[in-house]
């Protein structure tokens, strides 16, 4: 009997939030074999279905939109960090997202031009394409009307790796020692709200997991249509990497989505229970002979337990956000300001500190790696341009 696939919630358990590539892969390891073999019409298709992942990106439902109202300005320490956090972690989460899936449009692309070209079945480089073709070429493979997409606002500033740190800092005392009934009253008032983007997160995660599931389904469809040789290998291996990159963005999705229900909830009812429970405009000679407190230190009292309820929140959350892509997506702007900063990685070797024991030699080892890198795209550049 087949055992049952496994659910969205098992495979989110299984993953990392930080990019890491699977152990298996289809047709890498093990099933690698030397020389090579090619079924056009079977890599082809895989391709295109690669394609069409890519163009689902159109979508706008996949990517987590904040308004303007969405950024809390709080007096209330710990819920005013964790909501920067969570501002700066939708930002990033959009951008890496289509990143994605315009890194994985461009692997079909790239792909299907191997499998069209008898001199590059055996190169093991899947080169670039040029960034002003891109919408023209993804349109030629998908019947009908291309959809207008992120894809092709893309790569963002941060693309291929980047990460943003979701750490609170440590040097903020994050109680509510600091905390009075005026600053409560001006955090708790009506044109103070935030947006729960946690709906838009969630169809995030399901749609990355759908991501994941077909990534793996069409290397699989490459490796048995069959494709063999170095092309081969660097395609699986960019797949591979790509993949990698889909698991975290799942799992950082399922956190934010809880992060930012639970967020909202909090700050719900605080402001729904705040008047009620803290009493904040009482005052008088009454606040001391019926040991009342004061504005104050019944504000402090009424925000202690929501406050460590904030901080569960900020345990659970994901704590960075990270996209480690293969950098399939050169465009003529990357390659100048790669020749940029080679220019600048030039050392400076009349000032090297006294205890500064590289070589000469291992002073120059980046800009080395950096030229290397640039000649590569420019070669990827003439053969697919």
């Amino acid at each position: 009997m087949r055992d049952p696939d496994p659910t969205s919630s098992d495979l989110l358990s299984q993953w990392d939030a930080v990019p890491k590539s699977p152990e298996y892969w289809p047709g890498l390891g093990n099933e690698h074999s030397d020389g090579y073999e090619i079924d056009r019409a079977g890599v082809r298709a895989a391709s295109l279905g690669l394609v069409k992942l890519g163009a689902s990106a159109g979508n706008d439902k996949y990517f987590a939109r904040y308004p303007d109202h969405f950024y809390l300005s709080l007096n209330w320490h710990l819920p005013g960090r964790i909501g920067e956090l969570l501002y700066y972690a939708g930002g990033a989460f959009s951008a890496f997202c289509a990143d994605l899936y315009a890194e994985t449009a461009m692997a079909g692309l790239l792909i299907e031009h191997c499998a069209q070209r008898y001199d590059l079945v055996e190169e093991p480089l899947l080169g670039d394409i040029a960034r002003s073709r891109f919408e023209e070429r993804i349109a030629a493979m998908l019947p009908g009307d291309s959809p207008r997409s992120r894809l092709f606002t893309t790569p963002s500033e941060d693309y291929p790796r980047s990460s943003l740190s979701l750490r609170l800092s440590e040097e903020v005392d994050y109680g509510v020692g600091h905390m009075t009934a005026e600053k409560a009253k001006e955090d708790f008032s009506p044109d103070k709200r935030f947006h729960d983007d946690s709906p838009h997160y969630r169809q995030a995660t399901d749609a990355l997991i759908e991501l994941v599931r077909a990534l793996q389904g069409r290397a699989q469809d490459l490796r048995d249509s069959p494709w063999r040789g170095g092309a081969a290998d660097n395609a699986q291996t960019a797949l591979r990497q790509i993949y990698g990159n889909a698991t975290a963005l799942a799992v950082v999705a399922g956190g934010l989505a809880a992060a930012t229900s639970r967020y909202a909830e909090l700050l719900d009812w605080c402001r729904h229970n705040f008047d009620r429970e803290a009493d904040p405009d009482r005052s008088g000679r009454r606040e001391f002979w019926d040991f009342g407190g004061t504005p104050d230190s019944r504000t402090r009292a009424f925000l202690e337990e929501p406050n460590r309820e904030f901080m569960t929140l900020y345990e659970g959350m994901p704590k960075r956000i990270a996209q480690d892509l293969p950098g399939l997506l050169i465009t003529d702007q990357t390659l100048v300001e790669s020749r940029t900063r080679i220019d600048e990685l030039r050392p400076d070797l009349d000032e090297r500190l006294m205890n500064d024991h590289r070589t000469e030699e291992d002073l120059w080892a980046p800009r080395k790696q950096e030229q290397e890198r640039l000649l590569k795209y420019e070669e990827a550049e003439k053969r697919f341009g």
